[in-house]
């Protein structure tokens, strides 16, 4: 089984794609575990912030990575045993 772990600021988002068409039918047919999993559930301020300025000024922002590593390690610490493999990967869009 394959197994894909969706770190996002917008889980609901998510969570209503993963019920429709081809993902739909492969949860289903348990070839695929899917989980929309809340970035801001990996802050440590009042606010939950996952963004910041860049570094060397500039516009825009940023995400912090704290936020990101954590969440990462955390989908990989809680990843079901049946699914389990040091080839796991990791990307980052």
């Amino acid at each position: 089984m394959l197994q894909i772990d969706i770190i996002t600021i917008f889980p609901e988002y998510f969570h209503r794609l993963l019920e429709i068409g081809v993902l739909a039918r492969a949860g289903e047919e348990g070839l695929a575990a899917y989980r929309a999993v809340n970035l801001r559930d990996f802050t440590r301020d009042r606010h939950r912030t996952v963004d910041d300025y860049p570094f060397g000024g500039g516009a825009g922002m940023v995400l912090k990575p704290e936020p990101v590593f954590e969440s990462v390690e955390w989908c990989r610490r809680t990843v079901q045993p049946e699914v389990a493999d040091e080839s796991a990967r990791v990307v980052l869009l």
